[in-house]
């Protein structure tokens, strides 16, 4: 046995030593992050990291801000308390004509004609939503009207309004073929409406005029058959607005009933722009496109409805 100055035993002491560092090495040699394994490990961590970055695309460019809309103005030749106003703007799915004071008030037609029945000076602003996704844009013009409407009732505003500040309302005609559907303009062989064939939430719905103000009046009793829905019968508010009569405006030289594009009369999925057909004292009929939840016309498809004074 050897010993140190202090007395202590160098053999012994070696054993020990030897123990702690063949101790660390294997606690090394275990850890998940050494060695040949831990090595695999940063790797694999590495590439990970790398394989998730996102890519560059320097060449991406968002489309440009478009350019404001073109459109006219003018004042119809035979009546100068309407303007017809059209869109001369190109690449847009949507527009939408502001106009205060006018009737309608607003539009979604890329051509329209609207009434303005006092003296003033009035502006036309059109909205336009560009189909590449470059954003909405919109111009404005003003147009000045130098009279004021003159408020004759007409024999046939007479026959529609009944004239002075009374309302006139039509209902659905409870006989066979109140409701007609076609492909085109007077070919109806889709579908025609047996006699007392129609819900009797479509009956009760009444459609009325009045010539004073040029009100037009959805009085369905609060609910509408919608069918965009199964043709269920929902809640709806039609609510007051207005009208135009247009006369020798519509296909083939016929006159027009024209109320906002957020309104119906007949069936809801009945476009806002109506040829009338025929109108006498007692009976109204009314021809027009089908159109989309979304208020746009079908390529196809023309309903023909007729109604009855109440």
């Amino acid at each position: 046995m050897v010993k140190n100055d202090e007395g202590q035993d160098i053999g012994k002491q070696k054993i020990v030593k030897m123990q702690k560092t063949k101790i660390k090495n294997m606690q090394r040699s275990n850890s998940p992050f050494q060695g040949a394994g831990g090595k695999m490990i940063i790797t694999f961590c590495l590439f990970s990291m790398l394989a998730c970055a996102p890519d560059r695309d320097d060449d991406f460019n968002l489309p440009a801000t478009p350019s404001a809309p073109q459109f006219t103005a003018q004042l119809m030749e035979s009546d100068s308390n309407r303007v017809i106003v059209t869109s001369q703007s190109d690449g847009d799915f949507q527009l939408l004509w502001d106009l205060p004071g006018g009737n309608p008030k607003t539009s979604n037609q890329r051509v329209d004609t609207i009434l303005y029945t006092d003296i003033g000076e009035y502006t036309i602003t059109l909205f336009v939503s560009k189909s590449d996704g470059s954003g909405t844009t919109s111009s404005s013009k003003k147009i000045t009207i130098e009279r004021d409407a003159p408020l004759e009732c007409t024999a046939k505003l007479a026959l529609l309004t009944g004239c002075g500040s009374a309302r006139k309302c039509w209902t659905f005609s409870s006989a066979a073929g109140a409701v007609k559907v076609g492909p085109n303009y007077g070919d109806f062989s889709w579908y025609t409406s047996p006699e007392n064939g129609l819900q009797d939430a479509q009956y009760d719905d009444h459609y009325c005029f009045t010539f004073l103000h040029f009100v037009f009046e959805n009085d369905n009793s609060g609910q509408s058959v919608n069918p965009w829905n199964g043709y269920a019968v929902e809640d709806y508010d039609g609510g007051l607005s207005e009208f135009q009569y247009l006369e020798g405006t519509g296909t083939e030289g016929r006159d027009q009933i024209i109320i906002p594009d957020d309104q119906f009369m007949g069936t809801w999925d009945t476009d806002n722009v109506m040829d009338v057909i025929s109108l006498t004292e007692t009976e109204l009929v009314i021809r027009a496109r089908i159109r989309a939840q979304n208020g746009v016309p079908a390529a196809e498809g023309w309903f023909e409805h007729t109604f009855v004074a109440n």
